[in-house]
């Protein structure tokens, strides 16, 4: 068991949403997410469903904000680590915001209200995300298709987000959500 898994899952996620590859996240990094996942399911900014990922984004964003100390409205990969590593961060409240968030992605690609992804649907979420290249939306859905059915419901889902924050074995849930 190593808590340096959990540590690297939390990076990728900073690096996920680092959207111009600066290695800082600010506000504008979740809204560019948001719109982006929106666009790829033909969803307007201003529809229901993505205002309201937009909203547990920032739920987010104004919890991580907090590990900004120089408050330039923008948060860098050290400080980000430092904020985990020094426990000002946690994992628990983080949590039920990141789950909150892939719920609401999840109702966006989930257009045909059936309750379940199949792996394009999971293959356009990433996409729309920024995770443009197929090898990591196609390890990811293999990994949270725990049943292998072929389909993915939101409980998977959910329980793969949560393990991609907690994690400490490469072979538990959620570890390879971001790919490897």
């Amino acid at each position: 068991m190593s808590e340096q898994v959990r540590l690297d899952n939390i990076f990728r996620v900073f690096t996920a949403f680092d959207t111009d590859d600066d290695s800082r996240i600010s506000w504008r990094d979740f809204e560019v997410k948001a719109r982006g996942i929106g666009l790829e399911f033909r969803l307007a900014g201003a529809s229901p469903e993505v205002t309201a990922l937009t909203e547990a984004y920032r739920e987010i964003w104004d919890y991580i904000r907090g590990a900004d100390v120089d408050v330039d409205g923008e948060v860098t990969q050290e400080e980000f680590r430092e904020a985990h590593e020094a426990g000002r961060l946690t994992t628990g409240e983080l949590l039920t915001k990141w789950e909150t968030a892939a719920a609401r992605a999840f109702a966006i690609a989930d257009r045909d209200g059936d309750g379940r992804l199949d792996e394009q649907e999971f293959t356009r979420l990433y996409r729309g995300a920024g995770i443009t290249d197929p090898q990591v939306a196609a390890i990811a859905f293999a990994s949270v298709d725990v049943d292998s059915d072929g389909l993915l419901e939101l409980s998977e889902f959910i329980t793969q987000t949560r393990g991609l924050f907690t994690a400490t074995d490469e072979s538990a849930k959620g570890t390879h959500l971001l790919g490897e």
